[in-house]
């Protein structure tokens, strides 16, 4: 079990996926990444791609998203996502069963534009420059938005080069802040 660290639904436990297929975003990466965005996320809409429990949508939506968009390909974090909106009896958070790519291209043909992008990718995929292009390229980012980033190595160096980037560590795990993306 995983707990939502602040805002409307504080302390409230969540559940979590097999950890073979997801990576949960630890209670206290959470809480230093959402203390480092501040209030900059009340209001906003934010995209969790990779979403395993929901727990980092659900976190963002407790600390004032106007739209929380989760997805996640696998049925077996889809269903704990469910269970976990419906223990918080949460019913307005978008919840799509896709492949990145086929999600992606959906919330373009949807006209959706996020403020904030969280990308904590399955543990054998690597985020690169050209991924984070392919998304700019899209054309679903707000103007000003946020590219968060998760892993355990060191990002792309072309990133840094290109957009703004400021690093967090907890533990092993990493958060990459990017801005600069669309000014």
């Amino acid at each position: 079990m995983i707990r939502i660290v602040a805002g409307k639904y504080k302390h409230r436990m969540l559940k979590q996926p097999e950890m073979e297929t997801t990576r949960c975003t630890k209670d206290a990466a959470r809480e230093g990444l959402f203390s480092s965005l501040g209030d900059s996320i009340k209001g906003k809409i934010f995209l969790d791609l990779f979403s395993g429990s929901g727990a980092v949508g659900i976190e963002a939506y407790s600390r004032g998203a106007s739209k929380v968009y989760l997805n996640d390909k696998n049925f077996g974090p889809i269903k704990i996502i469910k269970e976990n909106l419906k223990s918080l009896e949460i019913n307005d958070i978008k919840l799509t069963n896709l492949d990145y790519n086929i999600a992606l291209e959906k919330f373009k043909n949807d006209g959706i534009k996020f403020d904030f992008i969280f990308l904590d990718p399955p543990y054998k995929m690597t985020i690169d420059y050209d991924f984070v292009k392919m998304i700019v390229d899209k054309d679903i980012l707000s103007n000003n938005p946020v590219i968060i980033l998760e892993t355990d190595y060191e990002i792309d160096k072309k990133i840094s080069e290109i957009y703004q980037v400021k690093k967090l560590k907890y533990g092993r795990s990493l958060m990459f802040i990017i801005k600069g993306i669309k000014e």
